[in-house]
């Protein structure tokens, strides 16, 4: 007989449940295991769902699938299989206190990225959780006992959704790899303070006219009482006389269209001039550096 989709209301013990589980899991697994996820909606703080934990294995490779599921069948759990051809192992485990789903799958696996990176938007975005928590609904009452098709229904939506975060996080990606942030190192010359802060005043000035974004010049300060280094042996204090600007422009082609008019820029040879002689500063290097990308 057909198992009726039934969602019910958010249960502020999902969490929790979720977490007595996953330890169970580990305990189960061991070593085999490398990371267990919260995923579907109840992971969804206030999300309506399927009374169902659902839960991510991630192992340490794919040959360690077979005996992951053999500990799995021994504690109870039902094997589900491999339905979709995407190396993901489902197993039910019904009949306890929270019924839960775990799928078993390798490191890298694209399936897995996909449920983390739904689950993190609706996490993070309440106009796409409600959304989909009104899509659910009407699946639910127009398919309740194909639960075949209520699933295939919702992954129009999903994948949508995963979709566009990634072309947003491809573009994310190109555009940090593109910009060029300078920072400038200076060692300042004994009493010249004041006479820096005038110069960096009038940089961050023609930087920020001639398209560039100015992150500021930072001068020296007391250490904070009591601070050591954090590698001893490795780490030490830098000397008190050193000085750092930072600033960033889109692009290589940004950051030369600047050079090239900040030359020609009245106020930019004023400076120049005024400084060409005797700068507020012994010394200075400069160093180009691009944002490390974020992982998810």
């Amino acid at each position: 007989m057909p198992t009726r989709v039934e969602i019910v209301a958010y249960d502020p013990n999902w969490p929790q449940r979720y977490r007595d589980i996953a330890q169970d899991l580990r305990r189960i697994l061991d070593a085999l295991v490398i990371a267990v996820d919260h995923i579907g909606s109840t992971a969804v703080p206030g999300m309506a769902a399927k009374a169902v934990i659902d839960i991510d294995v991630t192992l340490r490779g794919l040959p360690d699938i077979t005996a992951a599921s053999a500990l799995l069948v021994a504690a109870g759990y039902q094997a589900r299989g491999n339905r979709y051809d995407d190396d993901v192992w489902a197993f039910m485990l019904q009949g306890v206190e929270q019924k839960r789903r775990v799928d078993l799958c390798p490191p890298d696996n694209e399936t897995h990225r996909r449920r983390l990176v739904f689950r993190d938007h609706l996490r993070s975005h309440a106009d796409t959780a409600l959304a989909y928590a009104a899509l659910k609904a009407r699946l639910a009452e127009a398919y309740r006992y194909d639960g075949d098709r209520y699933t295939a229904e919702k992954t129009r939506f999903i994948n949508a959704i995963v979709d566009r975060e990634d072309r947003m996080t491809g573009d994310r990606s190109a555009m940090v790899q593109a910009t060029v942030t300078c920072e400038i190192r200076y060692r300042l010359k004994p009493g010249s303070l004041a006479e820096f802060e005038a110069y960096a005043q009038t940089w961050m000035t023609l930087i920020e006219r001639h398209g560039g974004t100015h992150h500021g010049y930072f001068v020296p300060r007391e250490k904070p009482e009591g601070v050591g280094a954090s590698f001893p042996g490795v780490g030490e204090d830098g000397a008190g006389d050193i000085a750092v600007a930072l600033f960033t422009f889109a692009d290589e082609a940004a950051y030369l269209r600047y050079r090239s008019d900040v030359a020609a820029d009245p106020d930019g040879m004023a400076a120049n001039a005024l400084y060409a002689d005797d700068p507020p500063f012994v010394s200075y290097e400069r160093v180009f550096l691009q944002p490390l990308a974020r992982r998810r």
